[in-house]
């Protein structure tokens, strides 16, 4: 068996640097419809995420049009997968600048959901936003909070008995499966 090495840098959502012992090249597009390109040439791939099906084909010679069309499509796709992000992002930005801030923590969109759901079992919720703070209490997986507010990757949510930080990243609006 021969040693092999490989590794995927993410640069920006859908754009990434890949490593392997072969060489170097990018990928732009996102999972199941990317363009690569790197020293042997421009490969398109388009394929149907956790089945195992894809189809892979070079893009040189004139064809480099079937690469502009996966990319295309990928992109088309990955936007209409993250239209609701993007669109409660742009909406949080406009409502976050007409709030004013208060105490250096950053409103929560009263119109939003803010029902959170705990991704992690025995997170922790803690006196303050840092993970020195004294410890109240370790929420369990599937543990359902109400956000009240985000800062710094920290997130003060109650869970109806006790009000606390916890890791925003820990954090889904989604339960868990």
């Amino acid at each position: 068996m021969g040693f092999r090495f490989q590794k995927r840098i993410s640069i920006l959502p859908g754009v990434r640097i890949n490593l392997s012992k072969s060489g170097a090249s990018a990928s732009v597009g996102p999972r199941g419809a990317d363009v690569n390109i790197g020293r042997h040439g421009v490969t398109t791939n388009a394929g149907i995420p956790g089945t195992g099906l894809s189809y892979r084909q070079k893009a040189g010679g004139g064809k480099v049009w079937i690469a502009v069309l996966t990319l295309v499509a990928g992109l088309g796709a990955w936007a209409f997968q993250h239209a609701g992000k993007v669109q409660k992002a742009l909406t949080a930005a406009t409502t976050s600048a007409a709030v004013p801030q208060t105490a250096g923590h950053a409103p929560v969109n009263t119109t939003d959901n803010t029902v959170r759901y705990v991704h992690r079992a025995g997170s922790v919720l803690r006196v303050e936003p840092k993970t020195s703070a004294k410890l109240l209490k370790k929420e369990s997986k599937g543990a359902q909070v109400t956000l009240l507010s985000e800062t710094g990757g920290w997130a003060k949510v109650t869970d109806g008995a006790v009000t606390g930080w916890m890791r925003a990243s820990v954090l889904g609006a989604e339960p868990p499966r």
